[in-house]
Formats: C-alpha cells, sequence, structure tokens
C-alpha cells in the first residue's frame, strides 16, 4: 500500500483530493471501525495481525481504493489513533485500499509514519524569496499609498533588499513602532496585497495573550483544537502580524524564538514551515528604551530592524484628510443619493481648519466622518 504525505494548505489539498476517484474519508473508516469488532495477535514471526468483523456494510472501502486523511477527520479523536495509525493501516490493506493520502500529519502521526519504507513526502511549500521586481513594486506602492514615514519606508525597502539578497530562508523580523493610528498596520497590509496579491493576514492580537487559553493556542492544545500553529499551516500569504507583541507575556514570547531565528514554527502537534516569510510586530511604544523593557534581550535581538513611525506632520494631516473624504465620495462608503448633497470643497475647507488638533488616521476619519454629517444635516435635501 502507497502512503503519501503532504505538506501544504489544506485548500491545495483538498483540490488535489478532488481531481481523484475512488476516494473515501479517514473519518467514514473511523466511524465504522468504532462499530467493528477488532482482535489483535502475533505471528510466529512476531508481526501483529488484525482480524476485524464489521457490523455495516464495507463496500464503500472495498470499492475505492484511495484512503484520504485530514487533520479534521480526527475532530474528536484521542492522539492514540496516532499511536496507532499502524493498526489502521493494516486494516486499510485487508480491505484491499491501495493508496493513503495524508495532509498536514502532526508530530506523533508522522514519527510513527517513517517506520513505513514506502512512504512518500511532498513538501509544496508556495511561497519563494520576494522578487526585486516585486519589493520595487511595493517601494512604488507605498509611497504612492502610504503618506508621510519616509524614513520607515526607506528601512523596509533596504531591509527586503538585505532578505533577497543573502544566502538563507531566515524570515524577516521587523518591529514597527509608534503611536496608534499612523500607518503602521496599513503598511502590513500593503505589503501583503503587493507582495502576495492578498489582503489576508494572519493577525494576532498579542496584548490579548494571557492565562491558558492562550498558552494552549501557542504552545500546546489538542490536536483537534484551535491553534496558531493550524492558522499558519493554512495561510494565503508569508507575512505575519502581531500587533502590540511587546504587551504578550514572557511565556508567550518565548514560543517565537526559533520562528525568528529558523523560519520554523513548532507546537506540541505541527512544525510550520515559515521560511522566507516577513514577520512584522507592532507595539505602541514610542521608544527602543520602552520595548527592550517588555522583551528579553535575546528575543529582542533577533529583530532585523526596529523601525520608528513618527506623527503625522501638519501638512501631513492633510493630505491624509483629504484622502479620506475623497474616499468616502468615491469607493461608495456613502450612499449614491447623499453625495450629491455634499459640498466636497467645503467639507475639506472645514476639515482642514480643526484637522491639526487631531493626531491619528483613526481620529480624522472621524473629524470626516461628523463634518459630512453636519453638512447633510444642513443641507434642504436632507430634510426631504
Amino acid at each position: 500500500m502507497k502512503i503519501e504525505v503532504f505538506f501544504e494548505p489544506e485548500s491545495v489539498f483538498a483540490r488535489r483530493v478532488a481531481r481523484l476517484d475512488g476516494t473515501f474519508r479517514f473519518a467514514k473508516f473511523l466511524q465504522y471501525l468504532d462499530e467493528a469488532t477488532t482482535t489483535t495477535n502475533k505471528d510466529d514471526f512476531g508481526q501483529t495481525k488484525v482480524k476485524i468483523a464489521f457490523s455495516n456494510d464495507i463496500s464503500t472501502f472495498q470499492n475505492n481504493h484511495i484512503c484520504v486523511i485530514r487533520p479534521s477527520d480526527l475532530v474528536g479523536y484521542k492522539s492514540f489513533v496516532f499511536e496507532k495509525i499502524d493498526t489502521h493501516l493494516e486494516i486499510l490493506k485487508q480491505l484491499g485500499v491501495q493508496q493513503v493520502l495524508i495532509s498536514n500529519p502532526t508530530r506523533i502521526l508522522m514519527s510513527n509514519l517513517e517506520q513505513y519504507p514506502n512512504l512518500i513526502e511532498h513538501t509544496n511549500f508556495p511561497f519563494q524569496k520576494i522578487s526585486i521586481k516585486k519589493i520595487n513594486s511595493l517601494v512604488q506602492k507605498l509611497d504612492k499609498q502610504i503618506i508621510g514615514q519616509t524614513r520607515a519606508k526607506t528601512a523596509i525597502y533596504r531591509k527586503l533588499v538585505v532578505q533577497h539578497v543573502r544566502t538563507g530562508d531566515k524570515p524577516l523580523v521587523l518591529m514597527f513602532y509608534g503611536n496608534p493610528g499612523i500607518g503602521k498596520t496599513e503598511v502590513a497590509k500593503v505589503m501583503a496585497k503587493s507582495l502576495f496579491g492578498t489582503n489576508k493576514v494572519i493577525r494576532e492580537q498579542m496584548s490579548m495573550t494571557a492565562g491558558n487559553a492562550s498558552l494552549e493556542y501557542f504552545k500546546a492544545t489538542a490536536h483537534s483544537e484551535n491553534s496558531f500553529s493550524k492558522e499558519l499551516l493554512n495561510r494565503k500569504s508569508n507575512i505575519l502580524l502581531l500587533d502590540e507583541f511587546a504587551l504578550a507575556p514572557t511565556y508567550i514570547q518565548t514560543a517565537f524564538f526559533q520562528l525568528f531565528d529558523e523560519g520554523k514554527y513548532v507546537d506540541q502537534n505541527f512544525s510550520v514551515d515559515m521560511r522566507n516569510s516577513i514577520i512584522i510586530c507592532t507595539s505602541n511604544f514610542t521608544s527602543k528604551n520602552q520595548m527592550k523593557a517588555a522583551i528579553s534581550p535575546a528575543l529582542f535581538s533577533r529583530f532585523d530592524a526596529v523601525i520608528p513611525f513618527i506623527d503625522f506632520t501638519p501638512e501631513e494631516k492633510i493630505k491624509v484628510a483629504d484622502k479620506i473624504v475623497e474616499s468616502y465620495v468615491k469607493s461608495g462608503k456613502i450612499k449614491s443619493q447623499y453625495i450629491k448633497l455634499i459640498d466636497i470643497d467645503k467639507v475639506k475647507d472645514h476639515v482642514h481648519r480643526m484637522v491639526l488638533h487631531f493626531s491619528n488616521f483613526r481620529a480624522i476619519r472621524n473629524l470626516v466622518e461628523d463634518v459630512i454629517a453636519d453638512e447633510l444635516i444642513e443641507s434642504s435635501g436632507w430634510k426631504k
């Protein structure tokens, strides 16, 4: 019987299986097995022999020759399923199954599968090093979409070039710090869209990590439970955003040593390949000294760059305000019947006179919304 293991996102594995005929899910086999009578004994050579009597119709397994094992198939089953995988494979073989396809096996399951000489491993890693073309394109998009932060954008450009030219597959680990609402998260989103073609970024709010639930999520939980490692296995881009990383407890921060160093995230159940990834940590601290007090020296030294984001200048605040006003008018954020009631120039003029008293994007956005609302309230068309 041929056994193949695939290390790839579940969505990719699902498309692979969908192209095949004659498959059945391991979950269904386990359901039948739970209701069957099984006996085991050893032959004269010490080999385990399994005799099983099914109480249900097993034609599904006899007429289909490919068994598919997904992590989701094992929800509700304890880890002994992995430890006894040799018994399950022997039963499948007796049923005439010719091939077993396994998606992202746990570390325990993989260690038990390695005894099989006919085991075939496929590591289909979808993320390569960022090309120079994509890096240069990103620089143009950051200049176009992100107002201000010239020093930060230059530092990011420099470090992307460093990652591209250096040998090895170490992740690029960056810390963005500065007051909230001045572009840190927005830069990460632009990077994901430009470099990987998606807005879907794994984002963890690290200031909320505390207690046993977080410890289990990041380090040690049952294979059937949701975990950080599962999120990484099925990521859509190779950018990871860890908001307020410095506020995470020390016992959570320690989970990231190997990831920052080697590009591998390992917990109790899975080992995730994070080669060539871009890991962006953010902090609302305004100085390196504040971060050094919250992050151990050993972990802090693993950042490739600690990049300050500075507050908007008066000119930049006006640009931010104008951009927000235009986005409301042009992007469908306001219903069309109300747009014609708004004097855009009047709104901008009103905002310009007030915006210098506001410090960040969110506050300026709220100001714009309030000014637009006042403009509508004063309009005769609003009252009809």
